[in-house]
């Protein structure tokens, strides 16, 4: 959301979680289009995170147990994330 007039539009260092607490509020997905399929079609895309190597070891591990890939599972909690509009962490 663009700076109203008066406020800033330079990040606020003071408090980094500022930001991410406030967008919160904010979605930028329908989350019924989840329920519709419509979030799971169209082209695929890479998305990369930064984890500890023993994190993912040990997710690919219990990934391999249930018989599923780690891209399907992460790909399962992101469209429930958008669903209920939460992580749920």
């Amino acid at each position: 959301m663009p700076p109203s007039s008066g406020e800033s539009d330079t990040e606020d260092t003071s408090d980094p979680l500022g930001g991410a607490l406030e967008s919160k509020s904010d979605t930028n997905a329908d989350p019924s289009a989840a329920s519709r399929g419509a979030l799971q079609e169209g082209d695929e895309v890479k998305f990369n995170a930064r984890v500890p190597e023993n994190l993912r070891d040990a997710f690919q591990e219990v990934c391999e147990e249930e018989g599923r890939s780690m891209s399907w599972v992460v790909r399962r909690w992101m469209l429930q994330a958008v669903e209920e509009g939460e992580t749920g962490l």
